[in-house]
């Protein structure tokens, strides 16, 4: 996976005339923009890291943040909470405006530490850290579930059950809905997860490493809220062997957490075989496609496969 990050050269990108002229606002000791990258990800565009350069020469670094794939303005709402509770999130510097794209966008603080995905692609020491790190902030954000159903926000929050996610999916509109393979699965889910109750939790829609920040052994961000809900608690981690998230997928990263939470690993193969129709039905074609689609969809079908043989 190193091989798939981009030098700082590559990741160069121009800030709007609405985006500049609102971070210049957020301080009177602002001066100029000195730099705006992306950080350092294999997945872009992704957030935007901006250096401020001050009248006195000094250089002060913040994030903009756009809308991708969920809502920024929601973002900022559930960030606002999150920083109540006692979690560290960044700090909001300017609340969403719209550029000349009418992009949604706000402008956040820098948070101190390195994410868990760079952290573990270390020595075998920090990969193990990554991982101890990792489960520890999937809790922490687990145990605000109360909080966050307590507040306003909470009412506009998705609520995803795992028998919504199965009638999501076996609509006509899914290219994959009149493939036997595909309705085989959905007949064998719908009857493993008949007695399923298992209590919804918080989430940020995607616990993918990158999305939590770490210093000197301890938590030091969450990150990554367009797209929050309440959500069963292992649908996060379902991710990791499907999208392959080396190398943390290749260890006993979900095994640990199963155990500490007491599910079995058919309670994850449960969930893992409606994260691969999920990912079939919004990511994959049934026929066709390059030598990469064709290995993607064929890695999938089988997780798919080997999953539903231990329901």
């Amino acid at each position: 996976m190193a091989n798939l990050f981009r030098i700082e050269k590559k990741r160069i990108v121009k800030l709007t005339r609405k985006e500049e002229e609102n971070i210049l606002k957020i301080s009177p000791l602002f001066q100029s923009v000195s730099k705006s990258v992306y950080f350092d990800n294999y997945d872009l565009p992704c957030p935007i890291l901006v250096e401020v350069k001050t009248k006195y020469g000094e250089l002060k670094k913040m994030v903009l943040r756009k809308t991708r794939q969920g809502n920024v303005k929601k973002e900022v709402q559930i960030i606002k909470l999150l920083e109540e509770f006692g979690l560290p999130v960044p700090k909001i510097l300017h609340l969403p405006f719209k550029n000349e794209n009418g992009e949604y966008v706000a402008i956040y603080s820098l948070l101190p530490g390195e994410n868990l995905q760079k952290l573990s692609m270390g020595s075998k020491k920090e990969l193990n850290e990554a991982k101890r790190l990792l489960i520890l902030a999937v809790t922490k954000l687990m145990n605000t579930t109360q909080f966050i159903r307590r507040s306003k926000l909470s009412r506009v929050l998705p609520t995803i059950t795992l028998d919504s996610e199965l009638k999501n999916l076996n609509t006509k509109e899914n290219p994959w809905f009149k493939e036997e393979r595909f309705q085989s699965a959905i007949k064998k889910l719908k009857i493993a997860t008949k007695n399923i109750n298992t209590p919804l939790v918080f989430s940020n829609g995607d616990y993918q490493p990158g999305n939590f920040l770490a210093k000197n052994g301890k938590i030091s961000g969450f990150l990554d809220f367009e797209s929050p809900s309440f959500q069963d608690p292992l649908m996060g981690f379902v991710k990791y062997p499907i999208y392959d998230l080396i190398p943390l997928s290749r260890i006993n990263l979900i095994k640990l957490f199963l155990k500490r939470n007491n599910f079995s690993r058919k309670d994850f193969n449960i969930r893992l075989a409606i994260g691969c129709l999920k990912t079939l039905k919004k990511e994959i074609p049934v026929n066709g496609g390059n030598k990469e689609v064709q290995k993607y969809r064929k890695r999938v079908l089988n997780l798919l496969d080997k999953s539903l043989e231990i329901i």
